[in-house]
């Protein structure tokens, strides 16, 4: 088979291109720092690559949530401790009212002090966050928790839901309570409050009973927002131990990144120094070659 001149030409010129775009990728990579610039310069690394890469944006996604959940937990026990304060008073109010033996300045003042403690667990129990979202109304973020009607009751205005939200794979954790489980159960603790505050007021005859019933229903709702203060600690742990584990995850799969797509920077300087050298001796044998005619050798 006769290979003319023109084959070899055209041979060393694909041989030239190749060169200069294997000197161009080196010298990309060393301006980078990394090896892998394209999927093609390692197939199984850039899979891999892809993997944790993924697994880096979950975890940055997952450690957000954590945050945001932290946040909400902590509004929402700020307000328990808040109530369990204010409760602790109205105990110690109810207690001398069950008594009996006020003078009519001292009922008066027992029943301003309560009428001001219920005003103010009312509006613990409709708290709003930053953004101005009910604590307390479940997915209903917008609506008042509780609003009083024109009989005395007071109705919820959300829903149950508990708002979830995940902090790792298959793991969510929950943000809120809902004020109608707290007040509203198992009865109506602001209308019965408003009821002993007229009592004691107005000297009823019953004042001392709803003053006794009172001591009980307010330790039931002191005993249910302990509950919910532990349920949040014990949420806040859990955060702080998964988002601890995130860090940890992310730390080593950064690593792992870092080696996968590292360039050995020696490697690729003496290897870009290697193809500079078989560029210079191909384009000196392809000058050569171009200027080969067999006019040269005539006489």
């Amino acid at each position: 088979m006769r290979i003319s001149t023109n084959q070899i030409q055209l041979s060393m010129l694909d041989n030239l291109q190749h060169g200069f775009g294997e000197y161009a990728r080196l010298d990309r990579q060393i301006s980078t720092q990394k090896r892998i610039l394209q999927p093609s310069d390692d197939p199984v690394g850039s899979v891999q690559l892809l993997g944790l890469q993924k697994e880096q944006v979950a975890m940055a996604q997952y450690q957000k949530n954590i945050a945001n959940a932290k946040s909400q937990l902590s509004q929402g026990e700020l307000q328990f401790e808040t109530m369990t304060n204010m409760l602790m008073r109205l105990r110690e109010l109810t207690q001398t009212a069950a008594t009996g033996s006020l003078s009519d300045a001292d009922r008066k003042a027992v029943a301003s002090e309560v009428a001001i403690i219920k005003d103010g667990l009312l509006d613990l129990a409709n708290a709003r966050n930053e953004s101005g979202s009910s604590l307390f109304t479940g997915s209903k973020v917008d609506q008042t928790a509780l609003v009083k009607q024109a009989s005395g009751d007071y109705s919820y205005q959300g829903d149950n839901l508990v708002r979830e939200v995940s902090i790792a794979n298959g793991v969510t954790v929950g943000l809120n309570q809902t004020a109608d489980q707290l007040f509203l159960q198992p009865d109506d603790f602001f209308k019965r409050l408003d009821s002993m505050v007229t009592a004691i007021n107005d000297a009823a005859p019953d004042a001392v009973d709803q003053a006794r019933a009172m001591l009980g229903r307010s330790q039931t709702l002191q005993d249910s927002i302990s509950q919910a203060v532990s349920t949040i600690g014990a949420r806040i742990n859990l955060l702080d131990q998964i988002d601890e584990s995130h860090a940890e995850k992310g730390v080593y799969s950064k690593e792992v990144s870092n080696q996968i797509e590292s360039l050995d920077y020696a490697e690729a300087a003496t290897r870009q120094a290697h193809v500079l050298m078989a560029l210079q001796v191909q384009q000196q044998a392809f000058a050569k070659v171009n200027g080969l005619s067999l006019f040269n050798y005539m006489p």
